[in-house]
């Protein structure tokens, strides 16, 4: 009986962290659109500068850095024992790095489609950028945040619920 309730609050924990991912994947996909669009206007300059990238290179781009910061995401939830859930900057750096190099490497796969040659320097062109770095930047504090929630789960049982549901010890 034991093992099965142990194995049934690993389980929750995991469908748990797997959500939070969701949910703060599409906090990082929103905030970095927004990022994008502020620093376009604050720069006076388009966020893809390659006339020839053409609409989808900036979507793609956002789509592989969010992709990116989801699968670190999930598979720290899944992988991850429980009570080893603490705060790991390094991962949250590495999502960082890997992040922004996704963002450039996903608008160069577009930029790739139409002429191949241009895929390297348009990647170079994007890493020396804000935006790769924005990209980065925002991944680096949304794993983070992430990692702060779980850490802070680790103690309680159940779903979390609201002061008047909450049993008096």
């Amino acid at each position: 009986m034991l093992l099965s309730t142990s194995r049934a609050s690993i389980m929750e924990f995991r469908r748990y962290a797997a959500t939070l991912a969701v949910f703060a994947t599409a906090l990082y996909g929103a905030l970095l659109i927004a990022t994008l669009d502020v620093l376009s206007v604050l720069l006076e300059r388009d966020v893809i500068d390659d006339a020839d990238a053409g609409p989808l290179a900036g979507p793609i781009a956002c789509v592989v850095a969010a992709g990116v910061v989801f699968t670190t995401l999930l598979v720290r939830a899944l992988r991850v024992p429980r009570h080893a859930h603490d705060i790991a900057l390094g991962v949250a750096l590495l999502a960082g790095i890997g992040s922004a190099l996704g963002y450039a490497v996903g608008g160069g796969l577009v930029v790739a489609v139409a002429d191949p040659y241009r895929f390297l320097p348009f990647v170079l062109e994007q890493l020396i950028g804000p935006f790769a770095a924005a990209a980065g930047i925002l991944a680096f504090i949304v794993v983070l945040l992430d990692m702060i929630v779980l850490s802070s789960r680790i103690d309680e049982r159940g779903r979390p619920r609201w002061p008047w549901e909450r049993r008096d010890s």
